[in-house]
Protein backbone atom coordinates (compact mmCIF):
# COMPACT_ATOMS: atom_id res chain seq x y z
CA UNK A 1 0.00 0.00 0.00
CA UNK A 2 2.48 2.33 1.37
CA UNK A 3 4.46 1.55 -2.41
CA UNK A 4 1.10 2.28 -4.58
CA UNK A 5 0.85 5.40 -2.52
CA UNK A 6 4.25 6.78 -3.33
CA UNK A 7 4.10 5.85 -7.01
CA UNK A 8 0.52 7.74 -7.03
CA UNK A 9 1.85 10.47 -4.97
CA UNK A 10 4.45 10.92 -8.01
CA UNK A 11 2.57 10.66 -10.42
CA UNK A 12 -0.03 13.27 -9.25
CA UNK A 13 3.43 15.13 -8.98
CA UNK A 14 3.93 14.77 -12.66
CA UNK A 15 0.61 15.82 -14.01
CA UNK A 16 0.96 18.79 -11.55
CA UNK A 17 4.21 19.59 -13.49
CA UNK A 18 2.62 18.66 -16.70
CA UNK A 19 -0.59 21.60 -16.34
CA UNK A 20 1.51 23.61 -15.06
CA UNK A 21 3.59 23.58 -17.95
CA UNK A 22 0.49 23.39 -20.12
CA UNK A 23 -1.06 26.48 -18.38
CA UNK A 24 2.10 28.18 -19.04
CA UNK A 25 2.47 27.46 -23.02
CA UNK A 26 -1.43 28.69 -23.03
CA UNK A 27 -0.95 31.71 -20.77
CA UNK A 28 2.35 32.93 -22.44
CA UNK A 29 1.17 32.67 -26.50
CA UNK A 30 2.22 35.80 -28.02
CA UNK A 31 -1.02 37.60 -29.54
CA UNK A 32 -1.79 40.94 -31.09
CA UNK A 33 1.94 42.14 -31.90
CA UNK A 34 2.23 45.66 -33.02
CA UNK A 35 5.13 48.23 -33.70
CA UNK A 36 5.72 51.75 -32.81
CA UNK A 37 8.37 54.48 -33.89
CA UNK A 38 10.39 56.04 -31.15
CA UNK A 39 11.59 59.27 -32.97
CA UNK A 40 14.81 57.84 -32.85
CA UNK A 41 15.56 56.21 -36.46
CA UNK A 42 17.82 53.68 -34.76
CA UNK A 43 15.32 52.19 -32.97
CA UNK A 44 11.81 50.68 -32.89
CA UNK A 45 9.02 49.68 -29.70
CA UNK A 46 7.65 45.72 -30.35
CA UNK A 47 4.49 45.42 -28.44
CA UNK A 48 2.03 42.30 -27.81
CA UNK A 49 -0.20 40.63 -25.59
CA UNK A 50 0.29 37.72 -23.02
CA UNK A 51 -3.08 36.20 -21.13
CA UNK A 52 -0.62 35.67 -17.92
CA UNK A 53 2.39 37.08 -16.66
CA UNK A 54 5.57 36.05 -18.87
CA UNK A 55 9.07 37.41 -20.03
CA UNK A 56 9.27 40.05 -22.47
CA UNK A 57 11.85 39.35 -25.15
CA UNK A 58 12.64 40.27 -28.67
CA UNK A 59 15.33 38.41 -31.29
CA UNK A 60 16.02 40.39 -34.38
CA UNK A 61 18.19 40.33 -37.50
CA UNK A 62 18.21 41.25 -41.03
CA UNK A 63 17.83 37.71 -42.07
CA UNK A 64 14.49 35.76 -42.08
CA UNK A 65 15.13 32.95 -39.50
CA UNK A 66 18.94 34.69 -37.85
CA UNK A 67 18.45 36.97 -34.94
CA UNK A 68 21.95 38.34 -34.50
CA UNK A 69 20.22 40.72 -31.61
CA UNK A 70 18.02 40.56 -28.73
CA UNK A 71 17.02 42.88 -26.24
CA UNK A 72 14.39 42.50 -22.83
CA UNK A 73 11.71 44.93 -21.49
CA UNK A 74 8.81 45.06 -19.07
CA UNK A 75 4.53 43.74 -19.06
CA UNK A 76 2.44 45.63 -17.45
CA UNK A 77 -1.43 45.46 -16.77
CA UNK A 78 -4.05 47.54 -16.94
CA UNK A 79 -6.24 45.96 -14.04
CA UNK A 80 -5.39 42.47 -12.47
CA UNK A 81 -6.63 39.40 -14.59
CA UNK A 82 -7.21 41.64 -18.01
CA UNK A 83 -3.61 40.46 -19.71
CA UNK A 84 -0.35 41.18 -20.01
CA UNK A 85 0.85 44.31 -22.55
CA UNK A 86 4.52 43.86 -23.20
CA UNK A 87 7.04 46.46 -24.76
CA UNK A 88 10.43 45.98 -25.67
CA UNK A 89 12.77 49.01 -27.31
CA UNK A 90 14.93 47.54 -30.21
CA UNK A 91 17.84 49.68 -30.86
CA UNK A 92 21.20 49.90 -32.68
CA UNK A 93 19.18 49.43 -35.86
CA UNK A 94 20.47 50.59 -39.62
CA UNK A 95 17.87 53.05 -40.76
CA UNK A 96 15.90 52.12 -44.09
CA UNK A 97 16.99 48.53 -43.56
CA UNK A 98 14.77 45.16 -43.21
CA UNK A 99 14.87 43.48 -40.35
CA UNK A 100 13.35 39.96 -39.11
CA UNK A 101 12.35 39.58 -35.76
CA UNK A 102 9.80 37.29 -32.98
CA UNK A 103 8.74 38.14 -29.70
CA UNK A 104 7.59 36.14 -26.76
CA UNK A 105 9.15 34.68 -23.68
CA UNK A 106 12.66 32.09 -23.87
CA UNK A 107 11.08 30.39 -20.04
CA UNK A 108 8.37 28.77 -21.95
CA UNK A 109 9.60 29.01 -25.29
CA UNK A 110 6.51 30.96 -26.94
CA UNK A 111 7.55 33.17 -29.55
CA UNK A 112 5.21 34.69 -32.52
CA UNK A 113 5.66 33.99 -35.78
CA UNK A 114 8.12 35.89 -37.66
CA UNK A 115 7.66 38.90 -39.13
CA UNK A 116 9.69 41.60 -40.70
CA UNK A 117 9.54 45.52 -41.10
CA UNK A 118 11.47 48.00 -42.66
CA UNK A 119 13.08 50.45 -40.16
CA UNK A 120 12.69 54.48 -40.22
CA UNK A 121 14.08 56.81 -42.19
CA UNK A 122 17.93 59.01 -41.44
CA UNK A 123 17.66 61.55 -39.44
CA UNK A 124 16.84 64.74 -42.03
CA UNK A 125 16.27 62.47 -44.94
CA UNK A 126 14.44 64.20 -47.61
CA UNK A 127 13.48 60.94 -49.01
CA UNK A 128 9.74 60.25 -50.36
CA UNK A 129 7.12 58.13 -47.29
CA UNK A 130 4.10 57.37 -47.72
CA UNK A 131 1.30 57.06 -44.17
CA UNK A 132 -1.94 56.09 -44.29
CA UNK A 133 -3.85 58.21 -41.96
CA UNK A 134 -7.40 57.58 -40.82
CA UNK A 135 -9.70 57.61 -37.60
CA UNK A 136 -13.07 56.05 -35.92
CA UNK A 137 -12.45 52.23 -36.93
CA UNK A 138 -13.28 49.70 -34.18
CA UNK A 139 -14.44 46.16 -35.02
CA UNK A 140 -17.92 46.72 -36.80
CA UNK A 141 -18.08 48.54 -40.50
CA UNK A 142 -14.30 48.42 -40.93
CA UNK A 143 -13.62 45.02 -42.09
CA UNK A 144 -13.31 47.09 -45.82
CA UNK A 145 -11.04 49.68 -45.30
CA UNK A 146 -8.76 46.93 -43.24
CA UNK A 147 -8.98 44.37 -46.64
CA UNK A 148 -7.80 47.42 -48.81
CA UNK A 149 -5.29 48.38 -46.37
CA UNK A 150 -3.77 44.94 -46.16
CA UNK A 151 -3.93 44.69 -49.56
CA UNK A 152 -1.87 48.06 -50.29
CA UNK A 153 0.49 46.96 -47.65
CA UNK A 154 1.24 43.96 -49.07
CA UNK A 155 1.78 45.67 -52.23
CA UNK A 156 4.11 48.28 -50.53
CA UNK A 157 2.09 51.44 -50.97
CA UNK A 158 2.49 53.13 -47.96
CA UNK A 159 5.27 52.90 -45.24
CA UNK A 160 3.23 53.16 -41.95
CA UNK A 161 0.16 54.43 -40.24
CA UNK A 162 -1.52 56.98 -38.12
CA UNK A 163 -4.81 56.42 -36.27
CA UNK A 164 -6.10 59.62 -35.22
CA UNK A 165 -8.43 58.54 -32.37
CA UNK A 166 -11.33 56.37 -31.80
CA UNK A 167 -9.67 53.01 -31.87
CA UNK A 168 -11.69 50.13 -31.01
CA UNK A 169 -14.68 51.18 -29.62
CA UNK A 170 -14.42 49.30 -26.74
CA UNK A 171 -16.13 51.06 -24.42
CA UNK A 172 -19.58 50.68 -26.46
CA UNK A 173 -18.57 47.03 -25.53
CA UNK A 174 -19.39 47.03 -22.18
CA UNK A 175 -19.60 43.34 -21.11
CA UNK A 176 -17.41 42.71 -23.79
CA UNK A 177 -14.89 45.31 -23.67
CA UNK A 178 -11.69 43.49 -23.26
CA UNK A 179 -12.65 41.35 -25.84
CA UNK A 180 -13.13 43.85 -28.24
CA UNK A 181 -10.14 45.63 -27.45
CA UNK A 182 -8.44 42.17 -28.50
CA UNK A 183 -10.34 41.90 -31.83
CA UNK A 184 -9.42 44.65 -33.11
CA UNK A 185 -5.99 44.47 -31.90
CA UNK A 186 -6.32 40.80 -34.09
CA UNK A 187 -7.94 42.34 -36.81
CA UNK A 188 -4.68 44.96 -37.57
CA UNK A 189 -2.03 43.21 -36.51
CA UNK A 190 -1.65 42.16 -40.32
CA UNK A 191 -0.88 45.64 -40.60
CA UNK A 192 0.86 46.44 -37.14
CA UNK A 193 3.73 43.39 -37.17
CA UNK A 194 4.65 44.54 -40.44
CA UNK A 195 4.78 48.38 -40.36
CA UNK A 196 4.58 51.48 -37.74
CA UNK A 197 1.29 51.79 -35.93
CA UNK A 198 0.87 55.41 -34.43
CA UNK A 199 -2.09 56.20 -32.25
CA UNK A 200 -3.67 59.63 -30.81
CA UNK A 201 -6.55 59.47 -27.62
CA UNK A 202 -10.15 59.80 -29.00
CA UNK A 203 -13.00 60.17 -26.98
CA UNK A 204 -13.88 56.91 -26.78
CA UNK A 205 -10.65 55.55 -25.73
CA UNK A 206 -11.22 57.81 -22.34
CA UNK A 207 -13.35 54.74 -20.54
CA UNK A 208 -12.44 50.98 -19.33
CA UNK A 209 -14.67 48.37 -18.31
CA UNK A 210 -14.88 45.15 -16.26
CA UNK A 211 -16.29 42.02 -16.71
CA UNK A 212 -18.78 43.59 -12.98
CA UNK A 213 -19.18 46.65 -15.25
CA UNK A 214 -16.90 48.73 -13.03
CA UNK A 215 -16.23 51.45 -14.88
CA UNK A 216 -12.21 52.93 -15.03
CA UNK A 217 -11.64 56.38 -16.40
CA UNK A 218 -8.48 58.39 -17.55
CA UNK A 219 -7.46 56.62 -20.51
CA UNK A 220 -6.07 53.70 -18.33
CA UNK A 221 -6.60 51.23 -21.04
CA UNK A 222 -5.06 53.14 -23.96
CA UNK A 223 -2.02 53.92 -21.93
CA UNK A 224 -1.61 50.84 -21.23
CA UNK A 225 -1.56 48.94 -24.31
CA UNK A 226 0.34 51.51 -26.98
CA UNK A 227 3.81 52.73 -26.17
CA UNK A 228 4.20 55.93 -28.04
CA UNK A 229 7.26 58.53 -28.37
CA UNK A 230 7.78 59.81 -25.12
CA UNK A 231 8.46 63.29 -25.34
CA UNK A 232 6.23 64.95 -23.01
CA UNK A 233 7.04 65.36 -19.15
CA UNK A 234 3.89 63.06 -18.71
CA UNK A 235 5.15 59.40 -19.11
CA UNK A 236 2.28 58.54 -20.90
CA UNK A 237 0.44 58.88 -24.36
CA UNK A 238 -1.97 61.84 -24.32
CA UNK A 239 0.63 63.83 -26.68
CA UNK A 240 4.25 63.19 -28.02
CA UNK A 241 5.85 64.99 -31.02
CA UNK A 242 8.84 62.82 -33.28
CA UNK A 243 10.48 63.66 -36.49
CA UNK A 244 10.37 61.68 -38.98
CA UNK A 245 12.58 62.79 -42.65
CA UNK A 246 11.79 66.16 -43.15
CA UNK A 247 8.56 66.19 -41.44
CA UNK A 248 8.10 67.04 -37.47
CA UNK A 249 4.97 65.43 -36.32
CA UNK A 250 2.92 66.53 -33.44
CA UNK A 251 0.02 64.43 -32.14
CA UNK A 252 -2.37 66.37 -29.94
CA UNK A 253 -4.93 65.32 -27.05
CA UNK A 254 -7.93 66.91 -28.29
CA UNK A 255 -9.44 65.15 -25.26
CA UNK A 256 -7.57 66.44 -22.31
CA UNK A 257 -5.17 69.11 -21.04
CA UNK A 258 -6.38 72.06 -22.42
CA UNK A 259 -8.37 75.06 -21.40
CA UNK A 260 -12.50 73.75 -21.39
CA UNK A 261 -10.99 70.00 -22.74
CA UNK A 262 -13.66 67.47 -22.18
CA UNK A 263 -10.94 66.10 -19.48
CA UNK A 264 -7.79 67.55 -17.68
CA UNK A 265 -6.17 64.88 -16.19
CA UNK A 266 -2.70 65.49 -17.65
CA UNK A 267 0.48 67.55 -17.71
CA UNK A 268 -0.48 70.63 -19.67
CA UNK A 269 -0.88 69.99 -23.34
CA UNK A 270 -0.72 73.98 -24.19
CA UNK A 271 2.65 75.13 -22.82
CA UNK A 272 4.36 71.49 -23.75
CA UNK A 273 3.06 72.23 -27.42
CA UNK A 274 4.12 76.09 -27.55
CA UNK A 275 7.44 74.73 -26.83
CA UNK A 276 7.42 71.31 -29.01
CA UNK A 277 6.26 73.77 -31.83
CA UNK A 278 8.87 76.59 -30.87
CA UNK A 279 11.93 74.43 -31.42
CA UNK A 280 10.62 72.46 -34.14
CA UNK A 281 10.21 76.43 -36.34
CA UNK A 282 13.96 77.53 -35.42
CA UNK A 283 15.50 78.07 -38.64
CA UNK A 284 18.03 75.85 -38.43
CA UNK A 285 15.26 72.61 -37.28
CA UNK A 286 12.76 74.09 -39.85
CA UNK A 287 15.52 74.07 -42.70
CA UNK A 288 16.26 70.05 -42.06
CA UNK A 289 12.63 69.32 -41.30
CA UNK A 290 10.49 72.12 -43.32
CA UNK A 291 7.48 70.29 -42.59
CA UNK A 292 5.01 70.18 -39.68
CA UNK A 293 2.00 68.29 -38.91
CA UNK A 294 -0.48 68.06 -36.36
CA UNK A 295 -2.57 65.48 -36.00
CA UNK A 296 -5.41 64.79 -33.49
CA UNK A 297 -8.79 63.17 -33.21
CA UNK A 298 -11.56 65.75 -32.82
CA UNK A 299 -11.82 69.02 -35.66
CA UNK A 300 -11.55 72.43 -35.03
CA UNK A 301 -13.17 72.92 -38.59
CA UNK A 302 -16.27 70.49 -40.23
CA UNK A 303 -19.13 71.74 -42.05
CA UNK A 304 -21.30 68.86 -40.75
CA UNK A 305 -24.56 70.08 -38.57
CA UNK A 306 -24.03 70.68 -35.48
CA UNK A 307 -20.41 71.71 -35.78
CA UNK A 308 -20.35 74.74 -37.54
CA UNK A 309 -22.91 77.24 -38.60
CA UNK A 310 -23.65 78.10 -42.06
CA UNK A 311 -21.03 80.59 -41.91
CA UNK A 312 -18.50 78.49 -41.27
CA UNK A 313 -18.08 79.65 -37.46
CA UNK A 314 -17.34 76.41 -35.29
CA UNK A 315 -20.15 75.69 -32.64
CA UNK A 316 -19.63 72.52 -31.44
CA UNK A 317 -18.29 72.74 -27.80
CA UNK A 318 -14.88 71.07 -28.10
CA UNK A 319 -13.92 72.49 -31.40
CA UNK A 320 -14.41 75.55 -30.10
CA UNK A 321 -12.39 74.76 -27.46
CA UNK A 322 -9.55 73.76 -29.66
CA UNK A 323 -9.99 76.56 -31.47
CA UNK A 324 -8.77 78.78 -28.66
CA UNK A 325 -6.32 76.44 -27.28
CA UNK A 326 -4.48 75.47 -30.46
CA UNK A 327 -5.42 77.78 -34.15
CA UNK A 328 -2.90 80.39 -32.83
CA UNK A 329 -0.43 78.75 -32.07
CA UNK A 330 -0.51 76.58 -35.41
CA UNK A 331 -0.62 79.65 -37.41
CA UNK A 332 2.48 81.47 -35.46
CA UNK A 333 4.26 78.66 -35.90
CA UNK A 334 3.69 77.76 -39.09
CA UNK A 335 2.12 74.17 -38.95
CA UNK A 336 1.56 73.37 -42.57
CA UNK A 337 -1.19 70.43 -42.25
CA UNK A 338 -4.01 69.34 -39.22
CA UNK A 339 -5.53 65.77 -39.33
CA UNK A 340 -8.26 64.94 -37.24
CA UNK A 341 -11.22 62.48 -37.26
CA UNK A 342 -13.95 61.95 -34.99
CA UNK A 343 -16.97 63.18 -37.73
CA UNK A 344 -17.25 60.18 -39.64
CA UNK A 345 -17.06 61.06 -42.94
CA UNK A 346 -14.44 62.84 -44.93
CA UNK A 347 -13.31 66.21 -45.66
CA UNK A 348 -11.05 68.81 -46.81
CA UNK A 349 -10.55 71.88 -45.96
CA UNK A 350 -9.18 75.01 -47.71
CA UNK A 351 -6.10 76.76 -46.01
CA UNK A 352 -7.96 78.56 -43.17
CA UNK A 353 -7.68 81.11 -40.13
CA UNK A 354 -10.37 82.54 -37.90
CA UNK A 355 -12.94 80.94 -39.46
CA UNK A 356 -12.08 82.57 -42.69
CA UNK A 357 -10.78 80.82 -46.10
CA UNK A 358 -7.68 82.34 -46.63
CA UNK A 359 -6.39 81.22 -49.84
CA UNK A 360 -7.73 78.31 -52.31
CA UNK A 361 -4.57 77.54 -53.10
CA UNK A 362 -2.07 75.00 -51.65
CA UNK A 363 1.11 76.21 -53.13
CA UNK A 364 2.78 77.95 -50.13
CA UNK A 365 -0.65 78.40 -48.49
CA UNK A 366 -0.73 81.36 -45.50
CA UNK A 367 -2.28 79.11 -42.83
CA UNK A 368 -2.47 75.70 -42.39
CA UNK A 369 -5.79 73.45 -43.60
CA UNK A 370 -7.29 71.13 -42.14
CA UNK A 371 -8.42 67.40 -43.46
CA UNK A 372 -10.72 65.08 -41.33
CA UNK A 373 -10.35 61.98 -42.29
CA UNK A 374 -12.87 59.88 -39.57
CA UNK A 375 -14.83 57.46 -41.49
CA UNK A 376 -12.42 53.80 -41.16
CA UNK A 377 -15.29 52.00 -39.47
CA UNK A 378 -17.22 52.95 -36.04
CA UNK A 379 -20.19 51.04 -35.18
CA UNK A 380 -21.83 54.34 -34.99
CA UNK A 381 -22.32 54.69 -38.78
CA UNK A 382 -21.47 57.44 -41.01
CA UNK A 383 -22.05 60.89 -40.06
CA UNK A 384 -23.15 62.38 -43.68
CA UNK A 385 -24.64 59.38 -45.55
CA UNK A 386 -27.38 61.63 -46.82
CA UNK A 387 -26.28 65.22 -47.95
CA UNK A 388 -28.51 67.03 -45.88
CA UNK A 389 -26.02 65.76 -43.07
CA UNK A 390 -23.98 68.92 -44.14
CA UNK A 391 -24.33 72.38 -43.30
CA UNK A 392 -26.19 74.32 -46.24
CA UNK A 393 -24.24 76.15 -47.82
CA UNK A 394 -21.20 74.76 -47.57
CA UNK A 395 -18.65 77.13 -45.83
CA UNK A 396 -16.15 78.70 -48.04
CA UNK A 397 -13.44 76.79 -46.00
CA UNK A 398 -14.80 73.61 -46.71
CA UNK A 399 -13.21 72.38 -50.70
CA UNK A 400 -14.15 68.71 -50.75
CA UNK A 401 -16.92 66.25 -48.29
CA UNK A 402 -17.82 63.13 -48.67
CA UNK A 403 -19.41 61.04 -46.11
CA UNK A 404 -21.31 58.15 -48.54
CA UNK A 405 -18.73 55.32 -47.79
CA UNK A 406 -16.36 54.15 -45.25
CA UNK A 407 -12.18 55.31 -46.38
CA UNK A 408 -8.99 56.46 -45.27
CA UNK A 409 -6.28 58.63 -46.82
CA UNK A 410 -2.79 58.40 -47.69
CA UNK A 411 -0.40 60.68 -47.45
CA UNK A 412 2.89 61.19 -49.33
CA UNK A 413 5.75 63.34 -48.93
CA UNK A 414 7.68 63.34 -51.86
CA UNK A 415 10.39 65.68 -50.32
CA UNK A 416 10.92 68.78 -48.99
CA UNK A 417 8.98 70.54 -51.16
CA UNK A 418 5.57 68.22 -52.16
CA UNK A 419 2.96 66.54 -50.78
CA UNK A 420 0.48 65.01 -52.46
CA UNK A 421 -2.80 63.70 -50.43
CA UNK A 422 -5.61 60.88 -51.89
CA UNK A 423 -8.76 59.71 -50.07
CA UNK A 424 -9.57 56.23 -50.85
CA UNK A 425 -13.25 54.55 -50.86
CA UNK A 426 -13.01 51.92 -48.70
CA UNK A 427 -15.99 49.94 -50.80
CA UNK A 428 -14.05 49.90 -54.13
CA UNK A 429 -10.74 49.05 -55.08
Amino acid sequence: FEKIFALNTFGMKLVLVALSLALLQVYAQVKYVHLALTGDPTEMVVGWYTDGSSGSTVKWGTESGRYNWSGEGKAKEWKTGYGFNHFVKMRQLTPSKRYFYVCGDSKSGKWSKESSFVSALPINSASSFKIAVYGDMGIQNSQNTINRLISRAEKKEFDWIFHVGDISYADKHYFDFQSTWNTWFQMVEPLSSRMPYMVCPGNHEYAAYSQLFFETRNFVVYNARFSMPGSNTSGENMFYSFDYGPVHFVSYSTESSFPNAPHSHFSDEVAWMENDLKRANLPENRKKRPWIFALGHRPMYSSCKGYSDTNGNPTQEVSVALQSAFENMFNKYKVDVVLNGHVHSYERNYPTYRNKRTSTSYQNPPNPFNIVTGAAGSLEGLKNAEDHGWNDPQPSWSAHRFGKDYGYGILTVHNNTDLNWKFYRAGEN
